[in-house]
């Protein structure tokens, strides 16, 4: 029989980021999901992710940063 872990919904979504290994994340975090980009920022620091983390100031500020990411890309 396996060992079950019990997660919240804000880790499980963490950890399905982390599966992801999205190359920038941007996150604002003073919402209801500040959760997600700190358990998220732990694999960035432990290097379990290769992505590049962006501390913005406003939800504004975080799309411009995806924005701008995406379009450097190209």
């Amino acid at each position: 029989m396996s060992i079950r872990e019990r997660l919240s919904g804000n880790e499980a979504a963490a950890i399905a980021m982390k599966q992801i290994n999205p190359d920038v994340v941007a996150a604002f975090p003073i919402t209801p999901s500040t959760e997600i980009p700190q358990y998220f920022s732990t694999f960035v620091s432990n290097g379990k992710v290769d992505t590049e983390f962006v501390a913005v100031e406003s939800e504004h500020s975080a799309m411009s940063a995806c924005v701008g990411a995406e379009a450097a890309r190209w």
